[in-house]
């Protein structure tokens, strides 16, 4: 079975041939079998989690199968992989990195929908006063629950501390 438990919860790569497509995460452990279909990025995906979760990581090289997503969200995905460990951005800021400054709240939304939380850095994407008020990692029940707000935090302060 190839995932992993952290004090963040349980991960869970799903791949395809071509890479990763998914990254699930939750604070239970998984029930059901997940098929991989490709085991070595699977592998690497949990192995490279794991040195970033202690540190050690401070740049993902996995490769990333986005063909179930349409070119503007895969688009948004890119825009948010140009924000660098221990750094942050506001939605606003993300939006203008990605061509239209009016479009934070799309902006929002692909955070929301990032299949691959953490390789894809959309807890470094804070509010424009730099408070946080969602974060769908770990849980996407309630994203502005206090867990929540917490694993998004530890995240942060990880990489701030090892920048």
């Amino acid at each position: 079975m190839n995932m992993i438990k952290t004090e963040l919860g349980y991960f869970w790569p799903v791949t395809s041939p071509t890479g990763l497509k998914e990254l699930r995460w939750q604070q239970t452990p998984f029930c059901e079998p997940l098929s991989q279909e490709n085991e070595n990025v699977s592998h690497e995906t949990l192995e490279q989690l794991d040195k970033y979760l202690s540190g050690r990581l401070t740049h993902f090289s996995i490769p990333i199968d986005f063909s179930d997503w349409s070119s503007a969200m895969t688009r948004w995905f890119n825009t948010l992989a140009l924000v660098r460990y221990g750094q942050t951005t506001s939605y606003q800021g993300l939006a203008k990195q990605w061509g239209n400054i009016k479009a934070a709240r799309a902006a929002g939304q692909a955070c929301r929908k990032n299949p691959i939380p953490i390789i894809i850095p959309c807890h470094r994407i804070l509010n424009t006063d730099g408070s946080i008020s969602q974060y769908s990692g770990g849980s996407k029940e309630n994203p502005s629950s206090s867990e929540n707000l917490e694993r998004k935090r530890w995240l942060l302060d990880l990489e701030a501390k090892n920048s």
